[in-house]
């Protein structure tokens, strides 16, 4: 038997009941994994969205001619 983390080409007919339950297990944790990404990919990109909005509008915001208080 051949196992790909991410691909699984496993045939599953001649499997004992306790491999069956570990391919079970490592196709549930990578499919988990696969969604932590998404949502941690996500999150940054949301990160990186606000930052450069808030650096553009600081830099817009800065008047090199205008007087001081």
């Amino acid at each position: 038997m051949q196992f790909d983390y991410l691909n699984s080409n496993e045939d599953d007919g001649l499997m004992s009941i306790e491999d069956l339950r570990a391919l079970r297990l490592r196709r549930q944790k990578i499919e988990s994994d696969k969604r932590a990404r998404e949502y941690i990919l996500a999150i940054n990109q949301r990160y990186r969205k606000m930052k450069s909005n808030k650096s553009n509008n600081f830099l817009k915001e800065i008047n090199p001619f205008r007087k001081s208080a």
